[in-house]
């Protein structure tokens, strides 16, 4: 396994989300020794700390199914799918805790046709 892998394992453990968001309320609470001028590999562990403090949120939030969690693929198509419909009033699923995003696994991708094509 390489180095990138083992980030990504890091920050999607229980222990690193919470000593997280320790960080985030608590003062005394520091991820790293240092406090700015971070290195590449620091920065590349914050930002999918985030991104998974970002799916946990959502999870707990909105309904969307745990296996957004299970790869690469799946958190990034949420988060894409999320970025994208972020200002669309007509279909606010975010909001609309009546719906459930699920994903099931399958052997074939539909794709919503676009209006007006």
């Amino acid at each position: 396994m390489d180095t990138y892998n083992n980030i990504i394992e890091l920050a999607k453990t229980i222990r690193y989300q919470n000593l997280f968001l320790a960080s985030k309320e608590v003062s005394g609470i520091r991820l790293f020794k240092n406090t700015f001028n971070f290195s590449k590999i620091q920065e590349i562990f914050l930002s999918y700390l985030y991104t998974f403090n970002t799916l946990h949120q959502d999870i707990m939030s909105y309904n969307v199914s745990e296996h957004v969690l299970d790869n690469e693929i799946y958190w990034d198509s949420y988060l894409l799918f999320k970025r994208k419909n972020k200002g669309n009033k007509k279909e606010d699923t975010m909001t609309d805790t009546t719906h459930d995003l699920r994903l099931v696994a399958g052997r074939t991708i539909k794709f919503k046709k676009k209006e007006g094509k």
